[in-house]
């Protein structure tokens, strides 16, 4: 959830970065998807992922969670790659195991 809450945001950054002759055409994009058709630079990135993190970080998960999601939506925006799940769970089985849930163990 985190991710998709993420990228739209970035998404709506990024399409006003570029101003009024790339919003009419980028209307019908999903805001989500914007990175794919428009490049971004990584000197950006912490502009358009500015406050992304805020409710996750509120929800209390482990910080390597936390960079793991950050580093594969920077990923995703640089490269234009369109957000997949599957991407995304070979991404977070590279966090270390011992980490636990924020929530405590079950059982």
């Amino acid at each position: 959830m985190a991710v998709l809450r993420a990228l739209p945001l970035a998404g709506n950054r990024i399409t006003g970065a570029r101003g009024r002759s790339v919003r009419g055409p980028m209307k019908p994009v999903a805001p989500w998807s914007v990175h794919v058709h428009l490049r971004v630079e990584e000197q950006e990135l912490d502009s358009f992922l500015k406050d992304a993190w805020q409710i996750p970080i509120a929800v209390g998960p482990p910080d390597a969670l936390l960079d793991a999601l950050d580093l594969y939506t920077r990923a995703l925006l640089t490269t234009g790659i369109e957000f997949d799940r599957d991407d995304l769970l070979l991404a977070l089985f590279q966090i270390p195991q011992q980490l636990a849930p924020p929530w405590g163990s079950v059982g």
